[in-house]
């Protein structure tokens, strides 16, 4: 079986106006600067695009907006990550009926722990409820993460399942599905940026990348190492990506990501739809970003 994405797919944030209002315009700015980078495929709808915080309609008309740039020249990942059984199928039906999306992703239920029969359960009706590939996303802000059992058993008895972003930020846990599954006719996805480089030297064919949002070519000087066979060169740009990762994380949330986009060429001027603090970044921490940036040799 060939692998459906390989690469890096970018996570994409949502671009909102200072009124909360999502910034349509910058939708597609940010979408066609990505895809003039080299990127290929797209994780919308995620977590670090405040799903959580978006209405279905919400959902839809970025879906659309995002496909009116692509036009099918790049893979378009929905994720479908809602509280119920019942209300992923309400959005993955609305999905569907736009005809837009590649394949889906899911995760566990939010908010409570849930048992691993549970799980399997929940994920097995919305895997096999899907016409398009699925993706499984391990999370560790939900309440339950996979076992390797659980996602082996998955694989194993529903075909539709074709991968896995692991975000454990755990590599025995990853090895030990890598150990399960034959990571030649799965498409193991990375799912941590610190770690992305790592987890293509022991069986992943890409990544899910939020810091893809302000770098998108260093992050696919990681991956693309990787997919050759480079190491070496994968781990140096791994341990670069890491170095501004550090400083992005000193920032709440996705504050300095947005602020890191004016190096590259991206649209900026982004806001979320948190409280005013956590779009914050603290001058002290602008500097020391702005530093690295000119070691880079960005000029801004």
């Amino acid at each position: 079986m060939a692998h459906f994405i390989t690469g890096v797919v970018d996570e994409i944030l949502t671009p909102f106006n200072a009124d909360g209002s999502i910034n349509y315009k910058q939708v597609e700015e940010l979408i066609a600067w990505h895809m003039s980078c080299g990127i290929k495929a797209f994780f919308i709808n995620g977590l670090g695009a405040e799903s959580q915080a978006l209405s279905k309609e919400e959902k839809i008309k970025l879906l659309k907006t995002i496909y009116g740039v692509t036009q099918g020249k790049a893979k378009i990942m929905a994720c479908a990550f809602e509280n119920t059984v019942a209300q992923n199928k309400e959005l993955i039906d609305a999905y569907e009926e736009t005809g837009l999306a590649d394949c889906y992703c899911i995760t566990a239920p939010p908010f409570f722990r849930h048992t691993q029969k549970a799980l399997y359960d929940y994920s097995a009706e919305l895997i096999d409820y899907c016409k398009r590939p699925v993706y499984i996303y391990n999370c560790v802000q939900m309440g339950t993460t996979y076992d390797p059992d659980t996602l082996c058993k998955l694989v194993n008895e529903h075909p539709n399942l074709r991968g896995y972003k692991d975000a454990s930020v755990d590599i025995i846990h990853f090895l030990q599905c890598v150990l399960r599954i034959d990571p030649e006719n799965f498409d193991f996805l990375g799912g941590c940026d610190a770690l992305d480089g790592v987890m293509m030297m022991l069986g992943a064919v890409g990544c899910v990348s939020f810091m893809a949002v302000p770098y998108p070519r260093e992050m696919m000087d990681i991956i693309n190492a990787g997919l050759e066979g480079d190491y070496k060169k994968c781990v140096d740009a791994q341990l670069k990506i890491l170095k501004v990762r550090n400083l992005l994380k000193k920032a709440p949330f996705n504050a300095a990501y947005m602020y890191a986009m004016k190096y590259g060429g991206g649209p900026t001027g982004m806001h979320s739809r948190m409280p005013a603090d956590q779009d914050y970044v603290a001058p002290e921490v602008m500097a020391q970003i702005d530093d690295l940036m000119r070691e880079w040799g960005y000029e801004f």
